[in-house]
């Protein structure tokens, strides 16, 4: 259980017009890519399965995603890098590896046609079974623009908010611990409503105005 009042936590930062809750959340540009991205998915997908994917980041579909990603302003700023090609680390290993690519591929395809909440966990825990190099829960921010409602983002200052609030020891590059925190994220969501968006993308906007300090966890 949260260590800190969330319901008056929520109500400053629902009050705040610079908040992420005005400034991204209800901003047309976040709407705009909820539309786009899924198709930008699909494409991903087909270009794995036709092998025209390439084997570089740069140029790429996902590419593609990852831009429409990072335009919704400085909450996703920095959301491409795990996706980069890092040749020397070998990282993520989908673009020199053809299995782990068609695994992404299939991960990918699984969770546009998924509806619950549950076959998508499903679906990331056979992912994570595959142990794909440098291919962790920075995908999140993909699955969130496929199902608002039961993928959660994910970057470190909503971690840091997140371990703030809880307070819990949450890492970054885990999927356990994405779900884990996923988890936590919806059953306060639950609880808040109606005060918050059953979008999951809102309470997630507060986990990220206190970890970058925005919104403080102090009401002295």
């Amino acid at each position: 259980m949260a260590s800190v009042n969330l319901d008056q936590l929520v109500q400053r930062y629902s009050n705040n017009s610079e908040s992420v809750y005005h400034t991204w959340f209800n901003s047309e540009a976040r709407r705009d890519a909820l539309q786009s991205i899924p198709s930008s998915v699909c494409n991903v997908v087909l270009s794995i399965k036709n092998g025209s994917f390439g084997n570089d980041f740069k140029g790429s579909p996902l590419e593609t995603v990852l831009n429409s990603i990072t335009e919704q302003k400085q909450v996703f700023k920095g959301a491409a890098h795990p996706f980069y090609w890092k040749p020397k680390l070998g990282i993520p290993d989908i673009y020199e590896n053809e299995q782990n690519k068609r695994h992404f591929a299939q991960f990918l395809e699984c969770c546009l046609s998924e509806a619950s909440g549950d076959d998508l966990v499903k679906e990331i825990n056979k992912l994570d079974e595959y142990k794909i190099k440098g291919l962790g829960p920075a995908v999140a921010n993909i699955l969130y623009f496929l199902h608002p409602t039961k993928m959660s983002p994910f970057n470190t200052a909503m971690v840091k908010g997140y371990n703030l609030i809880f307070p819990e020891n949450i890492k970054l590059g885990c999927w356990q611990s994405y779900l884990k925190m996923r988890e936590t994220i919806i059953k306060s969501n639950e609880r808040l409503q109606p005060s918050l968006s059953e979008d999951l993308g809102a309470i997630s906007g507060l986990l990220y105005d206190v970890g970058v300090e925005k919104i403080s966890l102090d009401t002295n």
